[in-house]
Parts: structure tokens; C-alpha cells; sequence
């Protein structure tokens, strides 16, 4: 299992990742197709952003996009292949884009809550700051982490064991 930045050429994998993540929750199927149209993940999007993919034998499992806004970085996208969900992978991709977002000089982490993933992001040390209108017409909740103590803190432990 490694971390690597994402390929331009890697957007449509990472969209149908997206996808099927988002599918995994037993959304209705017109909701699913909605979030896909809405994704907007290009190789353009993918070479002006800080994207990172999770691969596992060659084939990627997972992946995240930071969008680098001086003391505050916007965590876009954590989306891992339903079959990984619940192993470990998206606290060690997390954590990547944690310590990422430190060393780029945040002072905030701050995202969009998936409902179903608020739990986990708690676990990861996130909190509730405030709901936000989403694109697809309902509130999601809106987690903040605090950066400081991550600069001198440890980095991500490694790849979970499988």
C-alpha cells in the first residue's frame, strides 16, 4: 500500500471511487447520479489541485484533494472504494492530508461532512463548526481540526495492516 500524488490522466478513476463511496450509504440511485454529475473531477482539476491517491498493487483504492487557501485548507475529497471502508485506510489517508495541510502552512483543516462519515472525522479530532447549504440541496456539517499542534506532532503512522 503507498501514497502518491494523483495523475491527471487518474480523474475518472477517482470520480467512480467518488461515486460508489457515496453509493455505499444507500442513497437513492437519482440522488447518486445527481452527486456524479455534480463532481466536476478533471485531469485539469486533478493537475491544479493537490490530489493524492491510495494504491494497493497497482490499483487505486482511495484518494484525497486539498485545496491549499493560505492559514486554511479545504479538505475537497476523502473517498475510499466501499470495500476499504472501516480498514484503516481513510484515517492513514486522513492523516496524510493533515500533515500535508501543516506543512503547507495552515493553521485549519476544514471540510464538508459526508453525515454517514461525521463519526470518523470525530475520531480523527475533528469538530462541528457549522452547517453549510450543499449542491445537492441539503445542510452538511461543516468539521474544522486545528493544525497548531500537528507541526510538531508525529506524521502519519503508515499504511494500516491488512
Amino acid at each position: 500500500m503507498q501514497i502518491r500524488p494523483a495523475r491527471p490522466d487518474e480523474a475518472e478513476v477517482l470520480a467512480g471511487i467518488a461515486v460508489r463511496a457515496k453509493a455505499h450509504w444507500g442513497y437513492p440511485a437519482a440522488f447518486i447520479a445527481r452527486f456524479a454529475r455534480s463532481l466536476g473531477l478533471t485531469p485539469e482539476v486533478v493537475t491544479a489541485n493537490d490530489v493524492w491517491v491510495a494504491e494497493r498493487a497497482s490499483v487505486v483504492v482511495g484518494f484525497y484533494s486539498l485545496l491549499h487557501r493560505g492559514e486554511l485548507t479545504v479538505l475537497d475529497d476523502l473517498w475510499l472504494e466501499p470495500e476499504e471502508i472501516g480498514r484503516g485506510l481513510g484515517r492513514w489517508l486522513f492523516e496524510h492530508a493533515r500533515d500535508r495541510a501543516a506543512a503547507a502552512g495552515a493553521e485549519v483543516l476544514e471540510w464538508e461532512a459526508e453525515p454517514y462519515a461525521v463519526g470518523f472525522y470525530e475520531r480523527m479530532g475533528g469538530h462541528r463548526v457549522r452547517m453549510a447549504d450543499s449542491s445537492l440541496g441539503r445542510k452538511l456539517p461543516v468539521m474544522q481540526l486545528a493544525l497548531g499542534a500537528v507541526r510538531t506532532g508525529k506524521p502519519a503512522a503508515g499504511p494500516p495492516a491488512l
